[in-house]
């Protein structure tokens, strides 16, 4: 006998992590294709590995918030709470926002702007194949406690 599936989760396919730093990744290497240099002198190229550090320490930090609250952070494993505290008092999807720090660093560090704006690409596809599963399942779920929080917490900033 094979693994059960879980039904229970948005079915989320494509994680987004590697999504950002996919994308992140493609836009490094694009410069060396087609530049577009952002002109910036090196000693700023530093505040991009700044950006990535302080994104992949925040971002672990959420792992730590969703572990304090016994949910799973990973999108495509079973939710079994609504997390409203902390930077979820402000946006349904800090982390998402979080993730966009790497492909922003990246860019400074490595001085183009096909990384520093991967970032939008990045959060289109996001939204598409995880944001919108999740919001769908998170109603399906938690129904009117999930609605009340959408009601009062934007999904961005």
């Amino acid at each position: 006998m094979g693994k059960s599936e879980n039904n229970d989760n948005p079915k989320v396919k494509l994680p987004p992590p590697i999504v950002f730093f996919g994308l992140g990744i493609v836009g490094v290497v694009m410069e060396y294709v087609v530049p577009i240099s952002i002109g910036i002198d090196s000693p700023l190229n530093y505040l991009g590995i700044g950006i990535n550090i302080t994104s992949i320490i925040a971002i672990w930090k959420m792992g730590e918030l969703f572990k304090k609250h016994e949910t799973e952070v990973k999108p495509w494993e079973t939710t079994s709470k609504i997390i409203t505290t902390g930077p979820y008092k402000y946006s349904r999807n800090p982390i998402y926002i979080l993730f966009c720090g790497i492909p922003i660093g990246l860019g400074i560090a490595f001085n183009t702007y096909w990384a520093l704006f991967a970032f939008i690409p990045g959060l289109i596809i996001v939204y598409y194949t995880a944001v919108k599963k999740e919001e769908k399942y998170l109603e399906t779920k938690f129904g009117q406690e999930y609605l009340d929080y959408k009601d009062k917490v934007r999904r961005w900033l």
